[in-house]
Parts: structure tokens; sequence; C-alpha cells
């Protein structure tokens, strides 16, 4: 009986701060993507070997497993970090809010739970992106809103590498690969 109270009393706070909070909110949508983007994650190894995937998507994955490879030649060590595949089913992944007062050069910054600050805030919700861009316009402050094709968890969790990432180039795709490789290297 008492595990059901606490239970309930659990999911009545948790409610409650759902409704009070904006951030909550947030982390809360945050959390179910990142959940789905996690189940959903297929290693690439095996998806390159496979007969029934599309060429493009195979020569794509391939070069993903050599610039890993090359990075790990250099000293990198990037864990497991890009060597599984998620498609999230969309063309833009997230949109990412930057602000600065209009008449500075500082970026406005965002406060999160274990990482600290940083001056900028993703958004799996579009309508709710473009809402908190209009609050800080309406504040003074200019705002540059934009699409991301993908994002790390800072080395909490092994990213895969996500569909929204294959529309860029050979190039364009191989700097997120190393940029994860020295980050989770230096973690």
């Amino acid at each position: 009986m008492v595990f059901f109270v606490v239970v309930a009393a659990l999911f009545a706070g948790y409610g409650t701060a759902y409704l009070a909070s904006d951030d909550v909110r947030y982390l809360t949508r945050a959390g179910f993507e990142e959940t789905r983007i996690l189940q959903s994650r297929q290693p690439i190894d095996r998806l390159v070997r496979r007969p029934d995937i599309d060429p493009a998507l195979r020569r794509s994955l391939g070069l993903v497993l050599q610039t890993r490879d090359y990075a790990a030649r250099l000293g990198l060590e990037a864990k497991q970090t890009y060597t599984t595949y998620s498609d999230v089913g969309r063309d833009t992944l997230l949109l990412v809010l930057q602000a600065a007062p209009k008449d500075c050069i500082c970026p406005y910054t965002w406060k999160y739970p274990i990482v600290g600050r940083i001056p900028y805030k993703g958004f799996f919700d579009p309508v709710a992106a473009r809402r908190e861009a209009a609050q800080f316009s309406l504040k003074g402050y200019d705002t540059y809103l934009r699409p991301s094709s993908a994002f790390s968890t800072l080395g909490w969790f092994n990213d895969p590498l996500l569909s929204t990432a294959l529309t860029r180039d050979s190039v364009e795709l191989a700097v997120p690969v190393f940029h994860e490789t020295a980050i989770t290297h230096c973690t």
C-alpha cells in the first residue's frame, strides 16, 4: 500500500510540475525524443552488409565507419558513438534557438541540469521553438532559429548517426564524426 501512495505522490508531483513549468515540459519532450532515437538504433556494421539497403545509404554508413577507423588510427577513441544508425523519419531533427541582446555580442545562456549553461536551446517541437524565439524578440533580443540535423548527448549515451545527417556531402558527414570523436575522447 505504501508503494502505491509513493507512486501516486510522485505522479501527482510530476503532473503538477509538468503543468506549471515550461522547463519540465521541455525536458520531458527531449527525454521522449531521445528515448525514441535510442530505441530505433541499428548497428551500422550490420546495415552495410545487408543486400536490401539502398546503395547511397550503404555508402554513407560505410564512410562513417571509415572515418571512425581513421580517427582511431590518429589516436582518438570514440567509444561507441556513431556505431549505430537511427532513422528519425523526418528531414529536420530539431530547431536550435540562439539569442543575444541587440546591443551586445554576448549570447543568452540557458541553464540545464547536469551540463550547466549553454548558449543555445534545441527544440524538437517547431511550434515551441518559434514561440520562444518570438518571446525573446519581444524582450528586445536578436534571435537566430536554425534547423539542426544532429545533436550530441555529450558522452552520456552512445549517440547514433541520425538519418537527418545523411543529407550532407561526404565532408560534411565526416565532420560530426570527427567532432564527436574528439569530444568523447576528451570526456
